[in-house]
């Protein structure tokens, strides 16, 4: 089975510091032309993304907030694929004095309260579950990642799992692999994401994106999948 969909990670992978790297744009929009859908999967939250990523019209499909809202940049609809205790998850952090920024469903702080968010979790349990990237921790409802947001997308585009590419930095990346026929390593990725992946590629972020897109993507240059172990 060929590949035909191309799922990404935003931060560090096509973005540096929040904004979408300057190569990214032209490469995606000639994959699309040859025929590819695109995927963006990220931890953002939904409002934020939209302020910081103006060419969210390049993707068939965006999954925000760590796997938990499906947008669809055509038609503009915006749905969640989670839910859960979030006022109560929230009043429990605000008790605490953990800082947050809320999501329509996610909840992110940094990383350094990672600790006292488990240990909200842990006493009162609730149902959720704790996602850690460089600088941040991202809580979503149990059972809510990067791979059950790709899934959805997928099934939004009716492609399988075998048929997609994904490319990510983070260990929270690591799930986004899970749905992925070829899991792809940006050059600065962390170390478990590129042990975890088929291709690792020698430039960072978004240039090695766009290198990775041009040279190998289009060009139909694959290797076969790495087998686990």
């Amino acid at each position: 089975m060929s590949y035909r969909l191309l799922a990404f990670d935003y931060d560090e992978t096509l973005a540096l510091e929040g904004r979408m790297s300057a190569p990214v744009p032209s490469a995606l929009a000639e994959a699309a032309r040859a025929g590819w859908r695109l995927v963006l999967v990220t931890g953002r939250t939904q409002a934020r993304l939209e302020e910081i990523c103006p060419r969210l019209d390049l993707f068939d499909v965006v999954v925000s907030e760590n796997g938990c809202v499906l947008h669809v940049p055509a038609s503009g609809r915006v749905e969640h694929l989670a839910d859960g205790p979030i006022g109560r998850l929230r009043a429990r952090l605000t008790e605490r004095t953990i800082p947050f920024t809320p999501g329509r469903v996610v909840t992110i702080t940094k990383r350094a309260h990672e600790a006292g968010v488990r240990a909200v979790l842990d006493g009162d349990g609730l149902a959720f579950d704790c996602y850690c990237n460089r600088p941040a921790v991202m809580i979503v409802p149990r059972g809510t990642s990067k791979a059950t947001g790709l899934a959805a997308a997928r099934d939004r585009l009716g492609m399988s799992a075998a048929e997609t590419i994904a490319v990510g930095d983070d260990g929270n990346d690591l799930t986004l692999f899970e749905g992925a026929g070829l899991r792809v390593a940006v050059g600065n990725a962390v170390d478990a994401v590129k042990a975890a992946a088929d291709v690792v590629l020698d430039a960072p972020n978004g240039e090695g994106v766009a290198a990775f897109v041009e040279q190998r993507v289009l060009a139909g240059a694959f290797p076969d999948r790495r087998p686990p172990g």
